[in-house]
């Protein structure tokens, strides 16, 4: 499922430190990796190369294959990057998000707008991301929708490559608590029956009760230990319009480990 790593970088330790869960991700995987800086100019592209030497011979790469590049985009490194990926079949980016401001800022402009350009998924490292192994279980969010249930196949691919069981987890308003918790549980045990009734392997579910989604999910995927968050870029509720919307950036920027963000397919024509 994980066929090849691309980690865009542009000198700063964040873009580096995704660099480090890009490696452990391949040595887990069996992957190679490109780490790749995108420059204005070809006059440029010197400098670059040397920079991307220099600091990749600083980073454990033991037991990985790692090539640099250094492309020109005069357009943006968004159309730059998204050319590369069109190049490699079953292709993940692996890129740190900033952790500032609301929105498409929070979420980092770049990983915004490549979001919107490729449908592949995409494994945003945050700010205060510290697990860089992969060896725990993947959350999993979904919102009633059909375009957040799409993901339950890749979470599921991805749990059976890495070893590691899945967890299904929705988010219900605080205020929505009331005596019938037990039906609330029925929709994404539906989901973790049939999802592990596809692919041969136990899921596992759960329900939480808040009004912030972003600090649920990110708060129950740190009691686990997570090794990544897996969510739609679009969904009803809970996570709904997570490309554009806060909810999304919060949770990248608060979650302890890497997430996983993929569009639905049904999004490739808009």
């Amino acid at each position: 499922m994980v066929q090849h790593l691309i980690v865009p970088v542009d000198g700063s330790d964040a873009s580096w430190h995704a660099a480090d869960v890009a490696f452990s991700l391949a040595r887990r995987c069996d992957t190679n990796v490109d780490i790749i800086e995108v420059v204005a100019d070809a006059a440029e592209l010197d400098d670059a190369r040397t920079r991307l030497a220099d600091r990749v011979g600083q980073h454990d790469t033991a037991g990985v294959e790692v090539a640099t590049k250094a492309i020109v985009a005069p357009e943006s490194v968004s159309a730059g990057l998204a050319e590369e990926v069109d190049l490699h079949p079953e292709v993940t980016v692996v890129m740190a998000s900033h952790g500032r401001g609301r929105s498409a800022a929070l979420l980092g402009s770049v990983a915004e707008e490549l979001l919107q350009r490729v449908f592949g998924p995409i494994l945003l490292v945050g700010p205060r991301c510290e697990r860089t192994g992969f060896d725990g279980p993947i959350v999993v969010t979904v919102g009633g929708s059909t375009a957040s249930e799409s993901v339950l196949p890749l979470a599921a691919a991805w749990g059976i490559e890495l070893g590691a069981e899945p967890w299904i987890v929705e988010v219900v308003e605080s205020d929505l608590r009331t005596s019938g918790d037990v039906d609330q549980t029925t929709y994404p045990a539906r989901l973790a029956h049939r999802l592990s009734a596809e692919s041969g392997h136990p899921v596992q579910f759960e329900v939480l009760h808040g009004h912030d989604v972003h600090d649920e999910i990110a708060d129950f995927a740190d009691s686990l230990q997570a090794s990544l968050i897996v969510a739609s870029t679009h969904g009803r509720t809970g996570m709904a319009r997570l490309v554009t919307g806060s909810t999304s950036a919060a949770l990248v920027r608060d979650a302890r480990c890497p997430v996983l963000l993929a569009r639905p397919p049904h999004l490739a024509t808009t």
